[in-house]
């Protein structure tokens, strides 16, 4: 049962995580020993000279049976990338979201506005789950309007978390090594509820997006 849908770290037990890969962020040799795998171009790794290089990567790992999303990837204001050309990676990485009906896991920083124009201007119809999200309140539910997903790691806005449907609410770890576990169990107390109802609603979450379409 996956319990971690977006992680750079192989956790003692693989088949709990989605792990997630990009071309240029760390050595891929553990790739081999995952079970569940997102791939993508991350906005912080890209540039000019490798984008043709990165997008023929993430081709020929659209084989891969073990693939379950695209991502990370997305938008962000914050990082060195030119924008322009993080627009030219994102708007490919939907185009084979769409093509291979596979979800995306979006990294996304003050880009909100971007992301939901694209949405609707490519009509875009497979789910997308921004990772990570500390969003306030007011944030999320004009995503969720939109037909988002949020996923929360260990930093988070405790009103927001509470206010997010258990059927639109997933869990990570990210780049932490906390256990997810522990992330579950913080969840849970802060959404006053048990650990084993908030996996049992996050589990149903994760079949319908991953493996029930």
């Amino acid at each position: 049962m996956i319990r971690d849908i977006h992680t750079h770290h192989l956790p003692v037990h693989p088949d709990e995580a989605i792990i997630s890969y990009y071309c240029s962020s760390h050595s891929l040799t553990d790739m081999d020993r995952a079970v569940h795998l997102s791939a993508g171009i991350h906005p912080w790794f890209l540039t000019e000279e490798d984008i043709t290089l990165q997008l023929a990567w993430l081709d020929t790992l659209l084989e891969d049976k073990r693939l379950l999303a695209i991502g990370e990837a997305g938008l962000d204001k914050c990082c060195h990338t030119p924008f322009a050309l993080q627009q030219k990676a994102f708007e490919a990485q939907i185009i084979c979201s769409e093509h291979r009906d596979l979800p995306m896991i979006l990294h996304i920083v003050r880009a909100y506005q971007e992301l939901i124009a694209y949405r609707k201007s490519l009509h875009a119809r497979q789910p997308w789950i921004i990772h990570g999200f500390r969003g306030k309140k007011e944030v999320a539910r004009t995503l969720l309007d939109q037909g988002f997903y949020l996923s929360f790691g260990q930093k988070f806005q405790p009103e927001t978390l509470r206010y997010v449907p258990e059927d639109r609410f997933l869990l990570e770890t990210d780049e932490s090594l906390s256990p997810i576990r522990e992330i579950y169990q913080e969840t849970a107390s802060t959404r006053k509820t048990t650990v084993e109802q908030l996996e049992k609603a996050v589990s149903s979450t994760i079949n319908k997006l991953f493996f029930s379409r």
